[in-house]
């Protein structure tokens, strides 16, 4: 029986989650109208009152215009400060995060995933020389991940339970710091991975990639781990790129010289690497 190893890239995007999946500049653009438009209502909510004052001569309306303002300067001006640097330092320990577990526990994930690809074939040597532009295209032209064999989607899988404690830990941070977007990627990759552990546990001989593909719930999950590997490894190596291009080329680099080393343990014999150890 020939299974299909094709998984598409892009997700379907539900009526419900329509205004998540919306664009970050959009969403942003819409957040930022929002707040102009209280600015400006805010100061001639202020005005109409001090004209009642003016036309009424009823003290108390100087007091009632004073509050839009105290509002403004006080609950929201200072406020969206407090909170933008605030939200600031959390994105720098995201970044610091990322840049940990992206270089050691889930580099095996990584470096399994795109060597396992057939197509579209991305290598660690073409994203070594990669500009910025080059990246940016290679993200926007994720369509369907065609990949080589079962054996090595289940080597995949199995990566998974070797970095179970990485994703753990990046839940717990999410849960701490109100990452809700993390989270729910956290969670769903835990289930997986305990999806995967039990299936061997019960049966270590079989490959649970085929088992996952003979529904669609377990193909569905699978696709969505094997993009999602894709997908934000590009996103974060354009952050990288765009904003500490000496870390992204250390990065691709430890990611290179890893892979290379995963290709050669796998070429050479198993009594070669016995006599040698």
């Amino acid at each position: 029986m020939t299974i299909d190893l094709s998984f598409n890239c892009q997700q379907e995007t539900t009526q419900e989650d329509e205004g998540k999946s919306l664009p970050f500049c959009m969403r942003k653009k819409k957040i930022f109208s929002s707040y102009i438009a209280l600015l400006i209502a805010l100061p001639l909510i202020s005005l109409f009152f001090l004209y009642l004052e003016h036309i009424t001569h009823i003290v108390f309306l100087e007091h009632v215009a004073a509050i839009p303002l105290e509002i403004m300067f006080g609950a929201i001006i200072v406020e969206r400060f407090l909170a933008s640097r605030e939200k600031k330092g959390r994105l720098r320990q995201l970044m610091h995060m990322k840049s940990h577990i992206f270089r050691s526990h889930m580099r095996d994930i990584f470096i399994s995933n795109f060597n396992a690809l057939q197509s579209p074939q991305i290598t660690f040597s073409q994203l070594a020389t990669a500009e910025l532009p080059e990246l940016y295209k290679l993200r926007k032209d994720l369509d369907v991940l065609t990949y080589r064999s079962v054996e090595e989607l289940e080597t995949i899988a199995l990566s998974y339970i070797e970095a179970s404690g990485v994703f753990v830990t990046f839940m717990e941070w999410a849960m701490q710091h109100d990452f809700e977007g993390i989270l729910e990627d956290m969670v769903f990759v835990l289930h997986f991975i305990q999806d995967v552990r039990m299936y061997k546990e019960i049966y270590p001989d079989k490959l649970f990639v085929e088992f996952a593909m003979s529904t669609p719930q377990g193909r569905e999950k699978l696709r969505k781990m094997l993009s999602d590997a894709i997908t934000k490894f590009l996103d974060y190596a354009i952050e990288l790129k765009t904003e500490r291009p000496r870390v992204y080329e250390e990065l691709i680099g430890e990611y290179l010289i890893a892979s290379e080393q995963k290709k050669f343990i796998g070429e050479v014999p198993d009594e070669m690497i016995m006599q040698t150890a």
